[in-house]
C-alpha cells in the first residue's frame, strides 16, 4: 500500500512539474491526493482505482493541479461533464435493489413477493447466492423464469434470489431472502 501511495505521490509531483525533494511539499501534495480521492469517490458514488490509467486517475491529477494552484473553487465547474460521466459510468454496474419477502407454504415450498413489483422475473435457489451485476444476462441454467406469483421450491436455509430482467434477459433489479 505504501508503494502505491509513494508512486501516486511521485506521479502527481511529476504532473505538477515539482522536481525538488521537500518534506513540506510532499505533505501538501499528499493532502491534495487524499482529499481529491475522497471527493472523486463521493462524486462517483463508488470506490475508484487511481493506480491505473483512466478517467479517475486523470481527474485526480487535475484535482491536484487545481488544488496546487489554489483554484479548487472552479475545478468542479470546469470538469462538470467529466465528473458527470464518472458518476454515470460507476453507477451503471450497480443493480437496483428489489425486496423479496417469503411466506412458507410447506417445508419445501415458499411463496415470494417482490417490492417494487414489475417483471418479468427469473429466480434461483441455493446457498450464498449473490445478485448479478446490472445488465448481466440471466438466461438458462441456473435461472428459472418466474411469473411473480407461483410458489418456489426451497428448503430451510436456502436463499431465493429474484431478478427482474428486461426484454433481453438482462438484470435490472435483484433481491434475495433466506428461507
Amino acid at each position: 500500500m505504501a508503494e502505491t501511495a509513494d508512486a501516486l505521490l511521485d506521479d502527481v509531483k511529476d504532473y505538477l512539474n515539482i522536481t525538488w525533494q521537500d518534506e513540506k511539499t510532499d505533505k501538501k501534495i499528499t493532502g491534495y491526493i487524499s482529499r481529491g480521492k475522497a471527493r472523486l469517490q463521493q462524486i462517483a458514488g463508488a470506490p475508484l482505482s487511481f493506480t491505473e490509467e483512466g478517467q479517475p486517475r486523470a481527474l485526480l491529477l487535475d484535482y491536484c493541479r487545481y488544488a496546487n494552484a489554489q483554484a479548487l473553487e472552479v475545478f468542479e465547474k470546469n470538469f462538470e461533464a467529466e465528473l458527470l460521466d464518472l458518476n454515470l459510468s460507476t453507477q451503471a454496474p450497480r443493480i437496483e435493489p428489489l425486496t423479496v419477502r417469503l411466506t412458507a407454504v410447506s417445508d419445501t415450498t415458499v411463496t415470494a413477493k417482490v417490492v417494487p413489483s414489475g417483471g418479468p422475473y427469473v429466480e434461483r435457489v441455493g446457498t450464498e447466492l449473490t445478485p448479478p451485476d446490472r445488465l448481466e444476462v440471466c438466461l438458462g441454467d441456473p435461472w428459472t423464469a418466474w411469473d411473480g406469483v407461483s410458489a418456489v421450491s426451497a428448503a430451510a436455509g436456502q436463499d431465493v434470489l429474484v431478478v427482474e430482467v428486461n426484454e433481453d434477459c438482462e438484470a435490472e433489479r435483484a433481491g434475495k431472502a433466506t428461507v
